[in-house]
């Protein structure tokens, strides 16, 4: 199965994807023949000014391939990776949000061994991935993925009774499963912010219409 529908509030639909090499990217391979067959066969065959347009051409083409994949997750996903049936085969996934919830993104899929003594260690591992702050845990008996469930809904009974976690042992599990509870909120950095503006389309277009006039 390729691709989960989760159907939550923050997340609609899952799709895995696997890397694929760097050799094997197509803003790598075929810009890699177009440039060797410029070299080979152009070079020798048309003058120097001829050979240069080519050579521009095919740099401003191998740009905006570049420019695309940061534009569109959909066409990065077409370029970098390539989809996968079996859960274990990937190491990406492609997130749908819910209607109105945002973009698409890629997140890393994470593997896991579960510590001994764990609830959940039937498994013995887990397969999970961070969307927005929040936790999807992948089922292998019901083979759906699911957010993260949180003892948040109990009745009043239940944490009366509850007298903490007990032991450093207990307490290194749960933060293993649940994390802590921070909200971390990371400042971008100048560079970051830098990158991003001059990689708009509407910035990238008023730099190619300065250039060509």
């Amino acid at each position: 199965m390729s691709r989960f529908h989760v159907g939550g509030k923050v997340v609609d639909n899952v799709d895995l994807l696997s890397r694929k090499h760097r050799t094997w990217r197509l803003d790598i391979w075929p810009f890699t023949i177009l440039y060797f067959a410029w070299v080979a066969f152009l070079v020798p065959s048309i003058d120097n000014v001829d050979a240069a347009i080519v050579l521009g051409g095919l740099a401003a083409l191998h740009i905006l391939v570049f420019l695309f994949t940061v534009w569109s997750v959909d066409f990065k996903c077409f370029v970098q990776y390539s989809m996968v049936n079996d859960i274990h085969h990937a190491d990406t996934c492609k997130i749908t949000p819910a209607k109105f919830s945002g973009a698409k993104e890629v997140v890393p899929l994470h593997f896991r061994k579960l510590s001994a003594g764990s609830s959940t260690s039937l498994d013995l591992e887990e397969i999970y991935f961070d969307f927005r702050k929040q936790r999807f845990i992948y089922s292998k008996e019901k083979e759906t993925i699911s957010r993260l469930t949180y003892p948040t809904k109990e009745f009043f009974s239940y944490y009366i009774k509850n007298t903490g976690h007990g032991t450093e042992a207990k307490v290194a599990l749960a933060i293993e499963k649940w994390g802590r509870n921070i909200f971390d909120y990371p400042q971008p950095t100048f560079q970051k912010l830098m990158k991003e503006n001059c990689m708009e389309p509407f910035f990238v277009f008023q730099v190619g219409e300065v250039i060509w006039y």
